[in-house]
């Protein structure tokens, strides 16, 4: 079984199909991760290119119509930074690595990570077979499928309702790791 790799910040990618679940995975995993203490950055990979972060009618947008390359925007608790370029997993990875415990990555599935897989339906099982770093099964299967399954396979499985039992294990994962970012 991979092991998460890093030490400070642990670093887990959730990966699967598109409406698996992820986002909804990476929020849980996030509460639970800050209630305890722990600090938390979540990257989130858009394969389509299509979000916004800034929108009509709003300062940032109308600076970014305006042609700029970058814009912050600052307030007393937050600060966003939105650049016209993309950025490499790994440059973002650098940027997060000094002031967080957790860095939960949405998607990505071909980086080097260790990966929670969400499988909604049995087929997307087939997607463990082409991912490297897999530790952990998140399943939307009926119990009696999934532990069809497990058995076969050797790897953790969760219900994808078990969200507390899923963060509590990553947790217990924390102690017993070694490795750099």
């Amino acid at each position: 079984m991979a092991k998460i790799r890093s030490t400070a910040p642990y670093i887990v990618q959730i990966v699967g199909y598109k409406n698996t679940g992820k986002s909804t995975l990476t929020a849980a995993l996030t509460r639970y991760l800050t209630s305890i203490g722990r600090k938390v950055a979540v990257i989130k990979h858009d394969g389509h290119d299509h979000f916004e972060m800034d929108h009509a009618g709003t300062d940032s947008y109308s600076f970014t119509q305006a042609g700029a390359a970058a814009v912050a925007i600052m307030s007393e608790n937050r600060t966003a930074i939105m650049k016209q370029q993309p950025t490499a997993l790994d440059e973002m990875l650098s940027y997060l690595s000094d002031d967080y415990d957790w860095i939960l990555i949405e998607g990505y599935k071909q980086a080097d990570f260790s990966k929670l897989l969400l499988v909604r339906e049995e087929k997307d099982f087939a997607l463990s077979e082409t991912l490297h770093g897999v530790i952990g099964i998140i399943s939307w299967l009926p119990i009696e499928k999934n532990k069809l399954l497990q058995a076969a396979e050797g790897l953790v499985w969760h219900s994808v309702d078990e969200t507390e039992q899923i963060a509590k294990w990553l947790v217990s994962l924390e102690g017993h790791v070694k490795g750099h970012v």
